[in-house]
């Protein structure tokens, strides 16, 4: 977690940046100037709740406030850089594709399944959209209680709040897929 030091400098880099004064954003968010500039100048912590106002007031995400590192406005992840992780109970791997920018809500990955294994077994909800590209064998998706078996090539885009879930089709041979999801959080 950013202290409040660091917190109020980026607040004030945006404001700034975006040719914004306090009395802009006092009007924006509902929050006294003397208050938000007490904040930049890290003499105080913003509730959760004004936080959220002086996001919306600056264009921004919040998440951008408080995360660790400040991001880049661009993420470039090189093949050698890319991060890989196993699947639960060994069902196969990802290869994340992205990575964090500032508000970034677009997550992309290549999932691999191995032969006849299971993901998302259970069907589950969340917010955001996802879509997915089969980019060898064949995956089961499950949809809002349809279920849609997809070759190589096939692709697949769905609301996230439909309960879905996804399994490698064949018992016999890997499957991969290009996995897109606008919501941050793992499919």
């Amino acid at each position: 977690m950013i202290d409040k030091s660091e917190l109020g400098k980026r607040i004030k880099k945006i404001r700034e940046e975006k040719h914004l004064t306090l009395k802009n954003i006092e009007a924006a968010a509902g929050i006294s100037a003397t208050h938000i500039s007490e904040i930049e100048r890290g003499k105080t912590s913003p509730t959760l709740g004004a936080l959220i106002r002086i996001s919306k007031a600056l264009g921004t995400d919040p998440s951008y406030f408080i995360e660790e590192e400040e991001l880049g406005e661009v993420c470039l992840v090189t093949l050698e850089n890319r991060i890989q992780e196993s699947l639960e109970n060994g069902a196969g791997t990802i290869e994340r594709l992205t990575s964090s920018i500032p508000g970034g809500r677009l997550q992309a990955c290549v999932v691999t399944l191995g032969a006849g294994k299971t993901h998302r077994g259970e069907p589950h909800t969340h917010h955001g959209n996802e879509a997915a590209l089969v980019l060898t064998g064949r995956v089961l998706f499950k949809v809002g209680g349809e279920e849609f078996e997809l070759a190589e090539g096939d692709a697949i885009t769905y609301e996230a709040t439909e309960p879905h879930a996804y399994s490698n089709a064949s018992a016999h041979d890997k499957a991969s897929m290009l996995w897109v999801c606008t919501e941050r959080g793992m499919n």
